[in-house]
């Protein structure tokens, strides 16, 4: 049977960790996992997922395949994620069953439904955006609801799937009646749970990274992330977020942590308006906008991701530099391999880049680049240099440089 991660391991006496999922944040976590010497477990719905070709040890199956995922358990101490695609039922009967499910599925239910999310935090007298779930009673009822909810809140209304959606994906800005009830005769007739949350005017965005083990909470600095089509283009460390905003971002990440009883990293994404703060989404995984730890803090997500889950004490968060901007790196118009590039993306001064190893096309995420430094305006530069050497279309126009605090 599984142990709680006291480092006994499965595989060659070492501790072990299996990680649901195998995408690029799985890929990373390895990439950590390999300098503490811990062994990792993946099971990649896709052989050619980004975290197979780095990983010596891969089962492959659904993340809802009970009997692989019963194969994971019995080869690792703990299990955890790299995504939120997966079934709380059948991951609470694991727990029951005495396998380590970290971040909690209890902890999971926050990341993996959005109405559950929202009833949880306010419930916890946190700030969250006005909403209302839409009760599946037919699209006609369903539109009715969200004009309901917008003659108290005003249009446009924004819809949210309650799961499933990611990258700007199951998200909808409905700005007039006509457009809901489109909205709901084509998604809502398709059974996909959703809710209805006022539209929020906001000076910019930015994510709160924490990570929390069974004795003691981090929080690292703050971070604005820039969104376009719903994908995060890029990260600045601090950028437009003052000093007295990120204590309360920090602040509140800790408080969610505690409130839900995470064990592993989270990012809270909010909204800021002047120093107003409110929760939009939260992720119980590492996460896009902590990737700049990995050079830009003492101790990276990926790593005390790891230390939380197997109950080691957890590192330093501090930043090492004053100033990191990251970029990710989208497959270009051309969809050509962004690796044919790297010569030109290094000869950038500062620059570190991180490839996926994906298979590229247009507009896909591909990996990132990290520049650390003391002046906001040269990091920024210098990282969208190395993103566009790599093939990264640039959005225009860019928003100007982020006050240095």
């Amino acid at each position: 049977m599984v142990t709680g991660g006291d480092g006994s391991g499965h595989l060659g006496g070492r501790p072990t960790v299996g990680i649901v999922g195998a995408g690029q944040l799985a890929r990373m976590t390895i990439e950590a996992a390999s300098a503490l010497g811990v062994k990792v477990v993946l099971l990649a719905e896709d052989p050619k997922a980004a975290a197979t070709e780095v990983s010596g040890h891969v089962l492959l199956g659904a993340p809802t395949d009970a009997g692989q995922l019963w194969a994971l358990a019995a080869r690792c101490d703990v299990m955890t994620f790299d995504h939120e695609q997966v079934d709380l039922e059948m991951l609470r009967t694991f727990e029951g069953a005495g396998v380590a499910v970290r971040p909690g599925v209890s902890a999971m239910q926050a990341g993996v439904d959005k109405a559950h999310m929202r009833r949880t935090l306010g419930a916890a007298g946190l700030p969250v955006v006005p909403w209302s779930a839409i009760d599946p009673d037919g699209p006609r009822a369903m539109a009715a609801q969200v004009e309901d909810f917008a003659s108290a809140h005003g249009w446009p209304v924004v819809i949210k799937a309650s799961r499933g959606g990611y990258d700007g994906k199951g998200v909808w800005v409905v700005p007039d009646p006509e457009s809901a009830r489109r909205l709901c005769a084509t998604v809502g007739a398709a059974g996909v749970p959703l809710l209805a949350e006022r539209y929020v005017t906001m000076d910019f965005e930015l994510s709160a990274l924490v990570v929390r083990s069974a004795s003691e909470t981090r929080t690292w600095p703050a971070v604005e992330t820039c969104q376009v089509d719903g994908i995060c283009r890029e990260v600045l460390v601090p950028g437009r977020v003052s000093p007295p905003v990120a204590a309360n971002a920090q602040a509140l990440a800790a408080r969610i942590a505690e409130a839900i009883g995470l064990i592993g990293v989270m990012a809270v994404e909010l909204f800021a308006t002047g120093e107003e703060l409110t929760v939009n989404e939260l992720a119980l995984r590492p996460h896009n906008s902590g990737h700049w730890t990995m050079e830009g803090s003492v101790t990276s997500q990926f790593e005390n991701h790891l230390r939380a889950v197997l109950g080691l004490p957890l590192g330093a968060t501090d930043a090492v530099f004053p100033h990191t901007a990251m970029v990710n790196v989208l497959g270009s118009p051309d969809g050509s391999d962004p690796s044919r590039r790297l010569a030109d993306a290094l000869a950038v001064g500062g620059a570190h880049v991180h490839l996926y190893g994906k298979d590229p096309r247009p507009g896909r995420k591909l990996g990132h680049v990290t520049v650390c430094g003391q002046d906001p305006a040269e990091v920024r530069s210098r990282a969208w240099a190395a993103a566009r050497a790599l093939g990264t279309p640039e959005p225009s126009p860019v928003r100007p440089p982020a006050p240095a605090w």
